[in-house]
């Protein structure tokens, strides 16, 4: 990985530089993760938009790694400098909370909705957490944390075979 400006090594350092507590990993070509504490997020998608003059956030997304545990990944790009920063942060508890960067990056509204609508995080200071996909019933139910339980009472009407049930597990079997 070259460091030339334009870099992804080089805006790593920068932002290192001014917030030591980020980690950074090298990733492959120009490339890099950021490991950013929730209260600092807003400062480094501020600084990626001002370091980066053509920045374009690509996606935004959650994953349950269990027990309250959360990871929220930002992808941004350049397209003039080829260069790829992915955003890697952690959040904790049974209701998840980091600020919107929404405000800096548009394109990340719906991303933000998305992610406070499957998994529950809730976006400070974002302008609109209504329901982007779901139905109105499953308000304040999040189906991609791992604790969602499907009941399949309404399997019929989506046409698909019924699944087949299961042994019980950890039984004597009758």
């Amino acid at each position: 990985m070259s460091d030339t400006p334009g870099s992804a090594s080089t805006l790593g350092r920068a932002i290192i530089n001014k917030y030591p507590d980020i980690e950074s990993k090298p990733l492959d070509g120009n490339k890099i993760e950021l490991i950013v504490p929730p209260e600092k997020i807003r400062d480094i998608v501020s600084l990626i938009d001002e370091q980066v003059s053509d920045a374009l956030p690509e996606s935004l997304f959650g994953i349950d790694l269990t027990e309250n545990k959360y990871e929220l990944i930002y992808i941004f790009w350049s397209h003039a400098n080829k260069m790829l920063l992915q955003l890697r942060v952690h959040l904790e508890g049974e209701k998840p909370e980091i600020e919107s960067v929404c405000d800096i990056f548009p394109g990340l509204e719906w991303h933000e909705r998305e992610t406070h609508e499957m998994f529950g995080v809730n976006f400070k200071n974002h302008p609109d957490l209504r329901l982007l996909l779901l139905p109105d019933e499953l308000e304040g139910k999040f189906p991609m944390r791992k604790s969602f339980v499907t009941d399949r009472s309404r399997m019929d009407e989506t046409g698909l075979a019924q699944p087949k049930s299961r042994p019980e597990s950890g039984g004597e079997s009758s």
